[in-house]
């Protein structure tokens, strides 16, 4: 169903993603000659799509909420919600939180972590490159 909705996407506006990874009810996937960013996911038996241009994204900011827990093996922070905040130049539109794991939704954590890195690294880099061209162009 998601999958089928991100292709959908892709085919309308001619989109090839450079990057893509989906996890558990989520779609992540960049196309960097466009500078498009496509974000999906499953929330409440719907599919939500988020489809942002990375030339008027400002940064992106991982957001995590920790809290702590205490066991019998000492003390330690359990992730609540990962989510990666996006902020545009366009200081008018509001920031996007793009969420890629809540302890709501999910119990099983599966490398969210490592994934919102790599992906804030790309979005920001993305986003860098697409703004220093708009300004030589």
């Amino acid at each position: 169903m998601i999958s089928k909705k991100v292709k959908e996407i892709a085919k309308e506006d001619r989109l090839k993603f450079d990057l893509k990874e989906s996890w558990g009810n989520s779609i992540i996937a960049i196309d960097k000659t466009q500078k498009v960013l496509v974000f999906s996911k499953i929330v409440n038996d719907g599919v939500i799509v988020e489809k942002i241009a990375l030339d008027q994204v400002a940064k992106s900011t991982i957001h995590k909420k920790l809290v702590p827990e205490r066991s019998n093996m000492g003390n330690s922070n359990v992730l609540q919600k990962l989510d990666l905040e996006i902020t545009f130049s366009n200081h008018q539109k509001e920031t996007l939180m793009l969420n890629f794991y809540d302890m709501d939704n999910s119990f099983a954590e599966d490398y969210e972590m490592q994934r919102a890195e790599k992906w804030n690294t790309v979005i920001n880099e993305a986003a860098k490159a697409a703004s220093t061209e708009k300004k030589v162009a």
